[in-house]
């Protein structure tokens, strides 16, 4: 009876020792961790959408559950041959929301991170923008997100392809923004290291727009830009904005302005035209 007691303990002690640490989220001090917790990705489509899953802290062994839903290709540091991010791709077509994950064990300490991915349609996309104004001359980048059924954001658009439209928003009237390719803004000014950027310039050169679109303000006033979905049963997904150009211009003194009552106070308007300063003077009491 006590022998027996021993082994089964020792059986016990045995297999925990053995089992993999699993954390389910990132290590905030030193070690094993990836950037993302979870992953919201589209079914396989015409165009398919890879997401850099990044990891840091260790050298990775990848390795998923539903290989039938979802494919994870491991890439390695050319000088150490060791893996610390693999793209995630979804292959299959939809038949209703999904959900699997992917582990990354890192060779050295044995600890494993996971991480969720969920798989689901995309249900509406919204152009967004950081302002809805852009200077005379000045550039403003674009980039379409898009939604499921619960309004959750999906992780990533890169490859599919986009058709982007811009029209003034009085007709009859000349374009107030022109479209500025990719690899000729500054965006591309990347250093070799674009990412995703490389597979949305390549789509561009290839003569079809991506998730990402910048524009330049040539003249003032209103323009409608317009974005819809370039993928079978999706074209009708669509949506537009309105943006401004406007005079970029400034005060000179800047405000606060203090004197007294009656004096009379000289201002310098400044506004930028093709990157110019012009300066108009103007007096005020």
């Amino acid at each position: 009876m006590g022998l027996n007691m021993f082994r089964w303990d020792f059986l016990f002690v045995f297999l925990v020792i053995q089992m993999p640490v699993i954390s389910t989220t990132p290590h905030l001090g030193s070690g094993p961790h990836i950037a993302d917790v979870n992953i919201l990705l589209p079914p396989k489509m015409t165009y398919p959408v890879e997401y850099l899953l990044q990891g840091s802290g260790g050298c990775f062994k990848w390795s998923w559950d539903h290989h039938d839903i979802l494919s994870v290709l491991p890439e390695y540091n050319v000088s150490s041959q060791c893996s610390t991010s693999a793209r995630l791709k979804s292959i299959a077509t939809y038949n209703g929301r999904k959900e699997t994950a992917v582990y990354a064990a890192d060779i050295h300490t044995g600890i494993v991170v996971r991480c969720k991915v969920f798989i689901d349609n995309i249900s509406r996309i919204q152009i967004f923008h950081n302002s809805i104004k852009l200077d005379l001359d000045g550039l403003a980048t674009l980039r379409v997100r898009a939604f499921d059924s619960e309004e959750n954001v999906f992780s990533s658009l890169v490859g599919l392809q986009f058709m982007w439209q811009l029209r003034p928003e009085t007709d009859g009237l000349p374009p107030h923004l022109v479209h500025v390719p990719l690899k000729d803004s500054p965006l591309s000014d990347c250093g070799g290291l674009c990412g995703d950027l490389s597979v949305q310039i390549k789509l561009e050169d290839g003569g079809a727009f991506s998730d990402l679109y910048v524009v330049k303000g040539i003249g003032i006033g209103h323009e409608v830009v317009s974005v819809h979905l370039l993928e079978p049963q999706f074209e009708h997904m669509a949506d537009k904005i309105v943006l401004t150009v406007a005079e970029a211009m400034s005060l000179d003194p800047p405000s606060p302005v203090f004197s007294l009552i009656g004096a009379a106070v000289r201002y310098t308007l400044k506004v930028i035209r093709g990157n110019i300063p012009q300066g108009f003077v103007m007096s005020f009491q």
